[in-house]
């Protein structure tokens, strides 16, 4: 898993339990310079500064309160480097040298860590269109899209400080609880 923080003062936004394609997502408007739009505000890679994390899945009890980070901090480790070379080695293509011959992997570093490229332009691209990703997510939602949206909606209102995975499971199992019962 990756851990993700952005800073630019007085600013910091963090993301955790991030799959590497959450993290190639995530970096394609990085290494190409362009800004990232997260958590309302766009980060720019020219202001603020980006580490990731690899490290255990964190379980919830392990981000509340403010904790998150420290605890990645303590259980994982700073590829941030890495990533950011594999992500500007695979965004760059094939006339570009292999990240590995830019900067070799420690040894001590996980089987994943090579597989933590950018995903393809064609990716990054489908991404970049609102429409697209708004189907995409819609169809993901299930049979009742609106009615979880809006659960989701009043849960990341209810609890602006949590990811959001962690509202959208929040916003099922409110769902959950509010659904009547056979009969």
């Amino acid at each position: 898993m990756y851990h993700l923080e952005l800073r630019q003062f007085p600013h910091n936004l963090c993301r955790f339990n991030l799959t590497e394609q959450d993290l190639r997502t995530l970096l394609a408007p990085w290494v190409l310079e362009r800004p990232l739009e997260l958590g309302e505000r766009k980060w720019s890679p020219h202001q603020a500064s980006l580490t990731v994390l690899e490290g255990p899945r964190l379980e919830l009890q392990q981000l509340s309160m403010g904790r998150g980070w420290r605890t990645a901090q303590r259980e994982g480790e700073d590829v941030t480097a890495r990533v950011i070379a594999a992500a500007g080695a695979q965004t760059a293509g094939p006339s570009a040298p292999p990240a590995a011959e830019a900067a070799p992997a420690p040894a001590s570093s996980s089987p994943s860590a090579g597989q933590a490229a950018l995903g393809s332009p064609a990716d990054a691209a489908a991404l970049a269109d609102p429409l697209a990703l708004g189907i995409q997510l819609a169809a993901l939602l299930g049979d009742d899209a609106a009615r979880l949206l809006a659960a989701w909606r009043q849960a990341s209102a209810d609890s602006p400080g949590l990811s959001a995975s962690e509202t959208l499971a929040l916003a099922e199992a409110a769902l959950r609880s509010r659904r009547p019962g056979p009969g």
